[in-house]
Order: C-alpha cells, then structure tokens, then sequence
C-alpha cells in the first residue's frame, strides 16, 4: 500500500498536464509537456507493485525530472544558452543521486537474530545487524525491511512488513537495529526474504536490493494457568487409578526409613545417627513412587460456518492442552501421550521431558479445526496405545457424550477399551466448567 499510493499521485498529476495540454494550442513546448507525461504515466503503472530489486525514479525524482524537461523545453525553443547551462546544472545532482544511491548499497550483508520459539502474543523482539565490509565508502539512511507471512495456523495467509532504519554505517563496521511485536496467533510463521533500501542522497532515485535468505518460527500456543481446582481433581483421579504397590529399594529416591546393614551396601547409605542409636550399622532406604501416566486428546471441531465464538473455542482448547501439557513435561517423571484429530489420528508421546514439551508446542501451534467428528477414531487409536491406570483427558469444542455407543461403536465394541472409557475425563472448552480449572492472564 505504502508504494502503490505515490504512484496514483503521479498518476493524477500527469493527467492534470494532459488535460491542459489538450485545453491549450499544441504549440511544441505543449507537446514536449504531453509527451513527458505519457512517460510518466506508463511508467508509474508499471512501478504499482512492489519493487523487488533495482534503481528507479522516486515520485519526487519525477517532479524534478519534469521541471528539467521544461526548462530545457523552453531554452530550446527561445535559444537561451544561459538556460541550457542552467539545464546541465539541474542534471548534475540527478547523476550524481543516481550514482551515490546504487554505490551505497553495494556490499552491504545484513543478517537476522530472532528467538527460537515465542508464545502467541508474546513481545518478539528481532535483532537486525547490518554490516559494511567496504574499505571506502560509508552506507546512510539505509532501509532494512522484510516480510513475514503466516505459513500454517489459524491466521494462514496473513502477512506484515516491519522495517529498521539505519542512520549510518561507517565503511568496514556494523551496526545493530531491532524491531518488536506482537504475533497474536499461534502457527508456523516465515521471515523474508529481507530487502535493503535507500534513497540517500536526494531522494531523487530509489535503490533497492533483495536477499533470498529465509527463517521459519514457530509461534506456540497461548499457555495460561492451572487453577486448585484441576489440580485437586487430578489428584483424586491419580489415587483413584490403578498403582503399583509401594516397592523399596537400595537405589536413590524419596527417603523411606531405615535397616541393619547387609553384605553389598554403600557406604554412603549408612545413617550413623541412627546406627549410634540402635547399637549396629543401619542404612537408608529409599522409596520409588510409581509416576501418574497421562494421555492428553485433543480434538478440534467447528461448524462448516465457524462464527468468532467457535474459533475463540478452538483456541482456548488448544491453550488448555499445551498448559496440561507444559505442566506434565516439567514436572517430569511419568510419560505422556498427546493425541490430535487431524487427517487421520495421530499421536506421539515418550517420557515428560523438555524435548516432549518442544515437539507438542510445535504440533500445537499449527493444529486446524475441523467440521468432521474424528473423536471416534482419535478416542479408539489412543486408547489402543496407554497403559492401564492411565488418566485419559479429552479436550475439545463441544460437548461429547461418551456412553453413546452408536458414536463410538469401535470404542464400546472392544473391551478392554470399553473398561478403559470409564476413566475418560472429558474437557469442554466451550463450557462454563473450563473457568474452574483453567485461566488465561
């Protein structure tokens, strides 16, 4: 927008001079204005685009080219030499402009800094170095800008254009510029390719070259909190679930009591406390907790006709999700599997770490809803992959009736997956019960 709209301005001055020309006698300096402007015009309709790479006359490189045309014009036809002296005196800043404008962008590299990951409408802030390898000449009011487009995510498509400006890089040195924002939707996102720019010195020609290098960004879901109230519903479904029984061991972990010494022990284990108390060497013992499994459905559904309502579910849902998950993976200890409804089912899961964590913001950030009921499917895959005593937890838009054996007749069919569905706990994000057990700041 920003280039297209000097052009109409152009535009509409040259027609103002063919509209005089035609109300006026076609004496030849008329003719000389007429044809300038027919020039222009071709020209400013060819340049309605964004330019990618070159040298061309600024809008205000026009104006001073019309008013040398006239003056020329002019002294030709009155056979003033004076003014044609004038004449070569305008066309020297025109070369010189030309000149300076393509020599201070040659050489330049520029070369981009930007997190590896950011969350949706977090501060992203991108660093922008600018460099000057010449031995000669300094590089001013250069324009460095690029475009970032939308490449997967609900704002698919979408583009912005930021821009740093640099006041001056001194010949063999660089300097450093940022620009901040704000992504507000999640999704996969490309940067470039960047462009370097100037119009330094006149503003009479305007330079421009374009790189090819580009990034991608993922930009996670919004992640929000846990409220008590999912974490002491958690905990009742953790001690209402099947667990191993309590073992001991001599290896690390949560101290449990003491014993006499036997043949094989560390010393390390030795409690010389309690062993000047009972009269013999005694040794730590150690407890192992078995570690809650979790496996985390999220199933995206929307209407055909999605109004704002149905997409703020989606993504609430989608937040929901990666904060459960989040949790799970820094808390680590236990392993977790995320489910998606997309084409076709698809799952991964593994031991809660921060890898897990990385791969499930990543699958997250560029899930899509869909109009299909794909839960069937999605329900009966993961069942057929957890453990038992897993907790199971359905994320989703709407709210889905489990007991309905016609829906789910591949789930009710099976039964070691129809025992399994009782401990299904189902999340409606598009519900008031979501507010209890979660919050977005």
């Amino acid at each position: 927008m920003a280039d297209s709209e000097p052009g109409r301005r152009e535009i509409a001055l040259w027609r103002t001079i063919e509209a005089f020309g035609a109300s006026t006698r076609r004496s030849p300096l008329v003719r000389g204005l007429t044809w300038a402007a027919r020039t222009a015009r071709a020209v400013g309709s060819l340049g309605r685009g964004r330019r990618r790479s070159g040298t061309t006359l600024s809008m205000e490189g026009w104006y001073y080219l019309a008013v040398v045309a006239f003056v020329f014009t002019a002294a030709m036809l009155r056979e003033m030499n004076l003014i044609l002296v004038l004449v070569g005196t305008l066309i020297g800043p025109l070369l010189f402009s030309w000149r300076l404008v393509v020599a201070t962008l040659n050489g330049l590299k520029v070369r981009r800094k930007m997190p590896h990951g950011v969350c949706a409408g977090d501060l992203l802030v991108v660093n922008v170095e600018l460099a000057n390898p010449r031995r000669r000449l300094g590089s001013w009011a250069v324009v460095v800008d690029e475009e970032i487009n939308s490449e997967a995510g609900p704002g698919r498509g979408q583009s912005i254009r930021p821009s740093v400006f640099f006041g001056y890089v001194p010949r063999g040195e660089s300097r450093e510029g940022v620009y901040r924002g704000r992504l507000p939707q999640r999704g996969r996102y490309r940067f470039g390719p960047m462009g370097i720019s100037t119009r330094f010195p006149f503003g009479l020609f305007f330079s421009r070259r374009q790189l090819k290098e580009t990034e991608t960004l993922i930009v996670s879901p919004r992640l929000g909190r846990l409220t008590q109230g999912w974490i002491t519903r958690e905990n009742e479904d953790f001690e209402g679930a099947q667990r191993e029984p309590r073992r001991h061991s001599r290896t690390t972990g949560d101290f449990y009591g003491v014993r006499d010494w036997r043949s094989g022990d560390s010393r390390r284990w030795i409690h010389w406390r309690s062993s000047a108390r009972h009269g013999t060497l005694v040794v730590r013992q150690f407890e192992h907790h078995r570690n809650c499994d979790v496996a985390v459905l999220v199933d995206l559904w929307q209407p055909t006709s999605p109004g704002a309502e149905d997409l703020e579910n989606v993504e609430m849902a989608v937040s929901f999700a990666a904060t459960v998950a989040a949790d799970l993976c820094r808390r680590g200890g236990g392993n977790l599997l995320l489910a998606f409804s997309g084409d076709g089912p698809e799952c991964m899961g593994g031991p809660a770490s921060v890898a897990l964590m990385q791969g499930a913001m990543e699958r997250l950030a560029v899930a899509e809803a869909s109009s299909e009921d794909r839960l069937p499917a999605l329900l009966d895959c993961a069942l057929g992959r957890v453990r038992p005593g897993t907790q199971v937890i359905v994320v989703g838009t709407r709210k889905n009736d489990l007991e309905d054996a016609d829906r789910f007749g591949m789930v009710w069919r099976d039964p070691g997956r129809r025992a399994a569905i009782g401990r299904v706990r189902t999340v409606n994000a598009g519900g008031e019960e979501l507010a209890e057990y979660f919050s977005v700041e």
